[in-house]
C-alpha cells in the first residue's frame, strides 16, 4: 500500500452516455442506476428545451418530499418522469418492471392530486411521457394507452380530455445525446506546453515528482533514464490538465464525464494492475493505451492523439499520487 498522503478527488456522477453496439447492429442494454438515469434524462430534456422551447421547461427536485411522481413539466403541458430498470432483464421482465412503475407512478397523480394541482398551477398536463433506457414489448404501449384512459376518468382538474401517455428512449432525443457528447473543435486541437512552464510546475510540486521517482525507480536502473521518462510525463500531464480545463468551461457536461470516467478507472487500478503484476514501463502503456480506448468509445468525437495525451495525463497524475505503484525488484 502507497503510504503518500492522497488528496481527495470529487466523484462525479455522470454516466457513460454513448450506446453499446453488438456486432450484429444491435444495441447491447447497459445497466444504470436510478439516478444516473434521471440526470441524463434531464440534461437532455434541458439541451432540447434550451434550443426549441426556453424557460418552459420545469424540473422537480425530489429532496424535500418527493418529486409526485414526474421528474419534470413543461409549461405547455408535458410531464416527464424517468425510469431504468436494472439490468441483466429479459423483454418480458423489462416490460412488467416497467409496467408497473409506470402504474405506480400514474397513481400518485391521483394520491397527490392536491399537491400536484398547487404545483401545477394553472399547466393542463396533456402528455405524460415515460422515458425508458430500453423498450422493447408494444405491450407497454398498449398498458399506457389503458392507463390513460384510466387516468382521464379520475377526473383530476390538472388532466387534460386528450391527455396521452408516450414511451420514450434516448433515442428520441438523437440531436441532444449528440450535442452531449460534441467538443468544440478547439478543443480537439492538442495544445503545447513550454519548458519553462514545465519548470514552473516542478518547482511548486517537488514533493509529487519525488514520489513518482520513487516508484519508477523500482523498474528502472538508470536515474537519467527516469529523469527523461518523468519530464515527458509531467509535459502529457500538463497538457492534460490544460485541455481539460478548458473543457470544462465551453463543455461542461463533457468534462464531467471524462473525470468521472478517470476517477472510476483509478477506482479498479488496485485490482486490476497490482504491484508486482507486470511491474515494467509496459505496464504503464497498457494502463495508458486501455483507458485512451475507453475514452475513445465513451466520446468518439476525442482523436486518437487527444485520448492518448489524457489518458497519459491520468496516469501521471497516478504516479504521483498513490493510486499507481510498483514492487521492488528482487
Amino acid at each position: 500500500m502507497c503510504a503518500c498522503h492522497r488528496e481527495p478527488r470529487a466523484q462525479t456522477k455522470y454516466p457513460r452516455w454513448k450506446p453499446q453496439i453488438a456486432s450484429n447492429g444491435d444495441s447491447v442494454a447497459r445497466s444504470w442506476n436510478g439516478r444516473e438515469w434521471q440526470d441524463y434524462c434531464l440534461l437532455l430534456l434541458q439541451k432540447r428545451f434550451a434550443a426549441t422551447n426556453p424557460h418552459n421547461l420545469q424540473l422537480v427536485p425530489d429532496r424535500h418530499q418527493g418529486d409526485l411522481g414526474i421528474e419534470a413539466f413543461s409549461l405547455d403541458g408535458a410531464a416527464y418522469q424517468c425510469y431504468a430498470a436494472e439490468e441483466p432483464l429479459t423483454v418480458d421482465g423489462c416490460y412488467q418492471k416497467q409496467r408497473d412503475k409506470l402504474t405506480t407512478d400514474l397513481g400518485k397523480l391521483k394520491t397527490y392530486k392536491k399537491e400536484m394541482g398547487e404545483m401545477l398551477g394553472t399547466v393542463s398536463i396533456q402528455r405524460y411521457v415515460f422515458l425508458v433506457h430500453r423498450h422493447d414489448s408494444r405491450l407497454l404501449i398498449k398498458h399506457a394507452s389503458s392507463k390513460a384512459s384510466e387516468v382521464v376518468r379520475w377526473d383530476l382538474p390538472f388532466i387534460d380530455p386528450g391527455f396521452r401517455i408516450v414511451i420514450e428512449t434516448e433515442a428520441d432525443y438523437a440531436v441532444e445525446r449528440e450535442a452531449i457528447h460534441a467538443i468544440p473543435a478547439p478543443l480537439i486541437e492538442l495544445g503545447e506546453v513550454t519548458e519553462t512552464d514545465q519548470k514552473n510546475w516542478t518547482a511548486g510540486n517537488n514533493d509529487l515528482r519525488q514520489t513518482a521517482f520513487s516508484k519508477l525507480k523500482k523498474i528502472h536502473t538508470s536515474d537519467g533514464t527516469i529523469d527523461g521518462v518523468l519530464d515527458a510525463l509531467t509535459k502529457q500531464y500538463l497538457k492534460g490538465e490544460n485541455a481539460l480545463e478548458r473543457l470544462r468551461g465551453i463543455s461542461p457536461e463533457v468534462h464531467r464525464g471524462i473525470i468521472a470516467t478517470r476517477a472510476q478507472r483509478e477506482e479498479l487500478l488496485a485490482l486490476e494492475y497490482p504491484p508486482g503484476f507486470n511491474d515494467t514501463q509496459g505496464k504503464m502503456v497498457e494502463i495508458a493505451t486501455e483507458f485512451a480506448q475507453s475514452l475513445l468509445n465513451d466520446y468518439p468525437i476525442l482523436n486518437d492523439a487527444m485520448a492518448k495525451q489524457l489518458a497519459w495525463s491520468a496516469v501521471a497524475d497516478w504516479l504521483m499520487r498513490c493510486p499507481l505503484d510498483f514492487e521492488e525488484a528482487s
